[in-house]
């Protein structure tokens, strides 16, 4: 007589033994459509890179700067990251004489290129960025333009990707990577705002200059006070506050003014930065805990 196995849900026979399959996720699948779970699927990536970014702005934020400075006029110019790395990228010495840039500030534009190319070196060898690629450091070309401030920066010396090369679709590739690196973007946006600033004060100085011409660059360079940095304050989040101060303000006829001003920004800024931190921290808790 032969015996017939009793009808069993949810067990299957492996290797001898039983297995229990599990109905959840059985269930889970069959109230999603494969559209719907990669919806799921995406958003819940979304979330993830929404936690990490806010990791790195928690590293960002551990310290307040600023910067009180008087300008000719304000712009309404937007951040947008590939027009303000195509800016940067372009600058060398050929790029200074065909822009006329004031001889005062010729090292300081020069300073603006090396910072960019170091902010790519630091991409590079972070483990944690989708850039990294500690292999590509170890070119002797790429550390003397960190470290050699003599040493010229034009297109065939440098590690970064070329944005002009329309013609090569994988350094437009590697520039997209790179402009979504969000610590790489976070320095771009900030070395995009001292370059406006510079270009701001090469307009006057080349004014100034054209009026007065014979002068030395040293006094052209005293003369206009405009667009560049009189105080700056730092804030460590350990409580540490550093103050510094541009000679100029010494001199200036409206010194108690610019100092009463920076003051007050200090304070509200202060208050501000405080406050986001401890949203960003209660944001990262809850985040955390589901």
């Amino acid at each position: 007589m032969s015996r017939q196995n009793a009808p069993s849900r949810n067990l299957q026979r492996k290797g001898g033994g039983v297995e229990r399959k599990s109905a959840r996720t059985t269930e889970t699948n069959n109230r999603y459509s494969p559209k719907e779970m990669l919806n799921i699927a995406r958003l819940e990536g979304q979330v993830n890179s929404f936690v990490e970014s806010l990791g790195d702005t928690l590293l960002e934020i551990t310290a307040l700067e600023v910067n009180t400075m008087i300008v000719d006029r304000i712009t309404a110019d937007k951040f947008i990251p590939w027009d303000a790395y195509r800016a940067l990228y372009g600058i060398d010495r050929a790029y200074l004489e065909q822009n006329s840039i004031h001889e005062s500030l010729r090292d300081r534009y020069l300073e603006l290129r090396r910072h960019l190319e170091l902010n790519y070196a630091l991409a590079l060898a972070n483990p944690d960025s989708a850039l990294y690629d500690p292999a590509r450091l170890g070119s002797p070309d790429s550390n003397r333009i960190l470290t050699d401030t003599d040493f010229e920066i034009n297109e065939h010396n440098t590690q970064l990707p070329n944005p002009f090369k329309r013609t090569s679709g994988d350094d437009l590739l590697d520039v997209q990577r790179l402009l979504c690196d969000l610590r790489f973007l976070r320095s771009l946006r900030k070395l995009k705002e001292l370059k406006a600033a510079l270009d701001n004060r090469n307009a006057m100085l080349l004014k100034v200059d054209a009026a007065y011409p014979g002068n030395a660059a040293a006094v052209i360079a005293k003369a206009v006070k405009t667009d560049t940095i009189y105080a700056q304050t730092i804030v460590q989040l350990d409580g540490e506050i550093i103050n510094r101060y541009s000679e100029m303000v010494i001199d200036h006829p409206h010194q108690d003014l610019l100092l009463k001003i920076h003051h007050e920004n200090v304070a509200a800024s202060e208050r501000q930065w405080r406050g986001l931190l401890g949203f960003a921290i209660d944001i990262a808790r809850k985040a955390l805990r589901k």
